[in-house]
This record gives C-alpha cells, sequence and structure tokens, in this order.
C-alpha cells in the first residue's frame, strides 16, 4: 500500500484509472477492466479460466503457478502470473463488493512495474526497505518469468518487519526522516484518507471475526478504540499496529488450517498487552 499511495501521492499513479489502462494486456479481464482503487479495496469479482470461483481452489492453483512441482499430473494451466491474470473474467461490476482474492495483489504489482519500470521488490527497496534501518535483506518468491510474487512469498526478519510497522505508527516517519508521507500513513485506520475519491465502503467482517473488521488499501482494519489495524498473512502471520497503544507486534506462524483447531486470539491477546503496558501496570 505504502508505494503504491507514494506513487499516487507523486502524480504517478492515478488511483481512479483502469488497470488497462497501465497493462493493456489485462484489457478485457475482470482486473484490467477495474480502477486500481478497486483492487486495493480487494473490489473485483471474478472467475479464472470459466471455473466456478472457489477461494480454496484458486488458491492451490495460484501455489501451482509458482512452485512447479505442487501442479497436478496433466497441469497444462498457466505457468506465470501474468499468464493466470489474463484468465479473469468478470462476476460482477468493480467496486460493489468485497471478496478477498489474490490477483487483484498480482494485477495491482504489474502495474506497479509498468509505472516505474522496475520490479515491485527493487520498487519496495529503493522507497522503504533501504530507508527503514533495515538489518537484513528481504526475499520474494519469483515465478517462471522472473516476477515477484506480490501476494504472497515474501520473506524477512521480525525485527525488520518491526521497523517497518514502527514507521508506519509514527505517522510514516523514522525519527525526524519522513519516508512515506504522512498524509498516507496517519489515514489508514481512520478512513478515507483525503484525495481518495469514491471508496467504496465494503460490509464488516462476519461476526465470527476476532474484532469489527473492514477493509481498504490491503490492510484490515480492526475498528477498535485504538485504531489498531493490521496485515496478515495466511498461516496466521501479522503486522499488528495500533497507534493510540503505541505498539506494534509482529507475530510469525505456521498455522494449522483445520476446522477443528479455532484459530489463537490473537488479537485480543495483542490488546491486552498493550492496554496492560499503557495502564503502567
Amino acid at each position: 500500500m505504502g508505494t503504491t499511495s507514494a506513487l499516487a501521492d507523486q502524480g504517478l499513479l492515478d488511483r481512479d484509472a483502469l488497470v488497462s489502462r497501465y497493462v493493456p494486456e489485462l484489457a478485457g479481464t475482470a482486473f484490467g477492466d477495474a480502477r486500481v482503487d478497486d483492487l486495493l479495496h480487494m473490489g473485483t469479482l471474478m472467475s479464472y479460466a470459466g471455473r466456478p470461483y472457489d477461494k480454496a481452489t484458486e488458491a492451490q492453483r495460484y501455489f501451482a503457478i509458482l512452485a512447479p512441482q505442487l501442479r497436478p499430473y496433466g497441469y497444462s494451466g498457466p505457468t506465470s502470473i501474468r499468464e493466470h491474470l489474463a484468465t479473469a473474467r468478470a462476476t460482477g461490476r468493480p467496486g460493489t463488493e468485497f471478496r478477498y482474492e489474490n490477483g487483484n495483489v498480482e494485477a495491482l504489482a504489474e502495474t506497479l512495474r509498468r509505472v516505474t519500470g522496475i520490479s515491485t521488490s527493487a520498487l519496495l527497496s529503493e522507497v522503504i526497505w533501504s530507508r527503514i534501518g533495515a538489518e537484513e535483506d528481504a526475499y520474494c518468491i519469483l515465478d517462471s518469468e522472473g516476477a515477484d510474487a506480490a501476494c504472497g512469498g515474501f520473506s524477512a526478519t521480525a525485527r525488520d518487519v518491526a521497523r517497518l510497522g514502527e514507521m508506519i505508527r509514527c505517522g510514516g516517519a523514522i525519527g525526524d526522516r519522513q519516508i512515506v508521507p504522512e498524509g498516507i500513513a496517519r489515514p489508514i485506520a481512520t478512513g478515507t484518507p483525503d484525495g481518495y475519491p469514491r471508496r467504496v465502503r465494503f460490509p464488516a467482517a462476519p461476526p465470527s471475526s476476532p474484532a469489527t473488521l473492514s477493509y481498504h488499501d490491503f490492510w484490515w482494519i480492526l475498528n477498535d478504540p485504538y485504531q489498531s489495524f493490521m496485515a496478515s498473512g495466511i498461516h496466521g502471520q501479522l503486522l499488528f499496529i495500533s497507534p493510540e497503544l503505541d505498539l506494534v507486534i509482529v507475530h510469525f506462524a505456521s498455522q494449522v488450517m483445520s476446522p477443528s483447531v479455532p484459530p489463537a486470539p490473537l488479537v485480543q491477546a495483542f490488546i491486552r498487552i498493550g492496554t496492560h503496558l499503557g495502564a503502567g501496570v
């Protein structure tokens, strides 16, 4: 989100433009016919290669693209992220419904590559990673064409991810150095930032979620009294940021995916930690 908003802030990327303006090959697809803003809010509805959409199935197909050893016998589908995105066809008008789908992130990453002329990992390094005092390099998975995977496969140390979170918590700054414009970092938890027209307000997450969640700009917003928000990985990895609690927590995990094993109440635990420390107990 930070790199995208920084480019928009510089006038290099129009969030209201169709993605096909930047990636002509995606014209006629669910992603190419959506706005950049729709991707950022997970606001596209699609099916891939004519299949009825199923989140678990599409996750497996995506992994098969990145890891040939995970492809079923006789696999004849796409072998690169770009080919995969080209098979997406819209099943609903973009910007009308929230549905978390990895293709939004990958289509946006391709858009950023076209706008900047460099890989998404190089862009992240230039705009953020090289400026936050990171101790170690971060790593990305590449597809068969050498494109960085954007929706997963990112590896970094917990300390460096915490540095990223602390920069965002402090309004995009580290000390007296502004890394990301304050007007981008500050409004993450408080609603629509100034200058973001026609933001779609998607329904909240189900009541069974650990908090009343909403979503925008690739962040989960907790809607709690502490302006907390987070980035979440598929196996329980979390970057939790709470400006009002002066708290950043990084949680790495390998989560058991089974209906018989309920997810740990991590968000509740993080908030309890923050309120406990804030009370000076």
